[in-house]
C-alpha cells in the first residue's frame, strides 16, 4: 500500500491556490492545513479553500508545525522566506518553497544548510522546468538531434511592473526561471556573464537583457515587468537544426517546433507539437513527492545556485 503523504500549505495567493488545487488530484496526498496570514484580509482565499476541500484552515502557523504533516508548500512572499522557512525546517517538514529562495544567497545559503543538516528535501518551486512543451524539448535536446549547439534565446516577460507584489526585482522573480531553464538544458558551469537592467517603474529593476556563455555556447535572456503583452519564448539553435517553444498553455495554446536542418541551405523539415493544459504545477508536485519518497536531496541546491547567480548578475556595472 503506498504511503499517504500529508502537506501543508503556507500562504494562499495566487500561485499557493494554483498548486493547492493541481494537486487534488493525487490521491496519495492529503492536504490537512491551510494557513493564512495574521491578520484577516479581504483577498485571503485559504478559508473559502479549506471548505472546498474539507481541510483545516488556520491563521496560526504554529499548528502546522506541530501536526503531523510530512511537507509543507511555502507560498507566501520571499521577505518571510528566510523566517517561515527557517521554522518550517526546524519542525523537521520537508517543504517547497517559491523561487527566488529568499531575498539574497545568504538567505538561500542558511536555509539550504539547514534542509541539509535536518536531511530534509528543500524543493524551490521553478515550476517552468516541468512544462509539458519544455520538458518534451528537453528531451529532443537530450537525444543530440540538434548536434553541437550554437545558441539559445529565452524571452519571459509581462506588464506585471504596479501589480507585482514581490519587492524583489524582475531578475529576482520572472528573470529567475530563465536562469534555471538555462541550468536545466546546459549544466551549472558558466564562462562568462554580461548583463543590462533598467528601473522605469519599479522599485527594482523591472527590464534587462542578459548574455551568458557556456563554453562556445552563447545565451541570451530577456525579462522584463514592462513588456505589456505576457510573452515566453524559448529557442536552441545547434549544427543539425533547432527548438522553439512558443508561449506557455496558461496564457492559451503552446507549440514547440522542432526543425531539422537541411543542406547546404534551405526550408527545415518541421515538426510541431501543441499543448493546451498547464501541468507544470502537478508535474513539479509529483517530483517534490518523489524525492521526499526516496528521500532524495539532489534538488536541494537548486535554488542556493540560482540565487548566487542572480547575485553575481546584481553585482556587474
Amino acid at each position: 500500500m503506498v504511503k499517504m503523504i500529508k502537506i501543508g500549505l503556507v500562504g494562499c495567493g495566487n500561485i499557493g491556490t494554483k498548486r493547492l488545487m493541481s494537486i487534488l488530484k493525487d490521491k496519495t496526498v492529503r492536504i490537512k492545513y491551510i494557513v493564512g496570514p495574521n491578520k484577516k484580509t479581504t483577498n485571503c482565499k485559504g478559508e473559502e479553500l479549506s471548505k472546498k476541500i474539507k481541510c483545516i484552515f488556520t491563521r496560526d502557523i504554529n499548528i502546522i508545525l506541530n501536526s503531523d504533516v510530512d511537507a509543507v508548500i511555502l507560498s507566501t512572499g520571499p521577505t518571510l522566506f528566510k523566517e517561515l522557512g527557517a521554522r518550517i525546517l526546524k519542525a523537521k517538514k520537508h517543504m517547497l518553497i517559491e523561487k527566488p529562495l529568499g531575498l539574497n544567497d545568504s538567505e538561500a545559503s542558511y536555509l539550504t544548510n539547514l534542509a541539509n543538516k535536518n536531511k530534509l528535501i528543500l524543493k524551490t518551486g521553478f515550476n517552468l522546468r516541468f512544462d509539458d512543451g519544455i520538458k518534451k524539448a528537453s528531451e529532443i535536446f537530450s537525444s543530440g538531434a540538434l548536434g553541437e549547439i550554437y545558441f539559445s534565446k529565452i524571452d519571459y516577460v509581462n506588464g506585471s511592473v504596479k501589480t507585482n507584489k514581490n519587492k524583489v526585482g524582475a531578475l529576482s522573480d520572472i528573470g529567475s526561471h530563465s536562469l534555471n531553464l538555462i541550468e536545466y538544458f546546459f549544466g551549472k558551469k558558466i564562462d562568462r556573464i554580461l548583463c543590462k537592467k533598467n528601473s522605469h517603474e519599479h522599485q527594482k529593476d523591472d527590464n534587462g537583457f542578459i548574455i551568458l556563455k557556456i563554453k562556445k555556447i552563447l545565451c541570451s535572456i530577456h525579462f522584463s515587468f514592462v513588456r505589456w503583452k505576457n510573452e515566453f519564448s524559448l529557442e536552441i539553435s545547434g549544427k543539425n537544426g533547432f527548438l522553439k517553444v512558443c508561449s506557455l498553455p496558461k496564457w492559451g495554446t503552446q507549440t514547440l517546433i522542432y526543425g531539422k536542418r537541411v543542406y547546404p541551405s534551405g526550408k527545415p523539415i518541421m515538426k510541431n507539437y501543441y499543448y493546451t493544459k498547464d501541468n507544470s504545477w502537478y508535474n513539479e508536485w509529483l517530483h517534490f513527492k518523489n524525492l521526499i519518497r526516496n528521500n532524495d536531496l539532489k534538488d536541494n541546491y537548486e535554488g542556493l545556485r540560482n540565487m548566487k547567480l542572480i547575485n553575481k548578475i546584481n553585482k556587474i556595472k
